[in-house]
């Protein structure tokens, strides 16, 4: 099945983008600019999420929509140019990057929030794929480690 098109969802990414960076704001967070049509081209991509996070998810989940939209501005820092292709053509180095700094973001919005359930999902899920990628290494690999073993500290609350 495909993702819905971005006309069916235009409304509500917009919305939800502006909920997410108002509460990003008030976390002293820097959204980095970003339309709706542009956050809907890097969400919808089949490399991103396969099958396990729909577009629909994302956008009805207020951890998701912060992990995505923390992902999408450090890849702005970073340079690197956000839409469908970012995965599979941009550098791995600094997709990963964004990756980890958005991950660190959601697990500390949990834990400010003393959303345990969550916070040990994601975790799960982080140990699971992003810890497990053989593609991940060298000091990437090291924080990836650091972040899982820093919050699964929590796992037993």
């Amino acid at each position: 099945m495909n993702p819905p098109t971005f006309d069916e969802l235009k409304e509500s990414i917009e919305y939800r983008l502006e909920q997410t960076n108002e509460i990003l704001g008030e976390l002293e967070y820097d959204v980095a600019e970003c339309t709706a049509d542009e956050f809907y081209g890097y969400i919808s991509r089949d490399t991103h999420h396969g099958l396990a996070v729909t577009v629909r998810d994302i956008i009805g989940n207020e951890y998701l929509m912060f992990h995505e939209v923390v992902e999408v501005s450090e890849l702005k820092r970073l340079g690197v140019p956000v839409g469908e292709d970012t995965h599979s053509k941009g550098p791995k180095d600094k997709v990963y990057e964004a990756h980890l700094n958005a991950m660190e973001f959601e697990l500390e919005y949990a834990l400010l929030l003393e959303d345990y359930y969550w916070l040990k999902h994601r975790l799960g899920y982080h140990g699971a794929t992003t810890l497990k990628d053989k593609s991940l290494g060298g000091e990437l690999k090291e924080r990836a480690q650091e972040i899982y073993d820093h919050y699964k500290t929590y796992h037993d609350y």
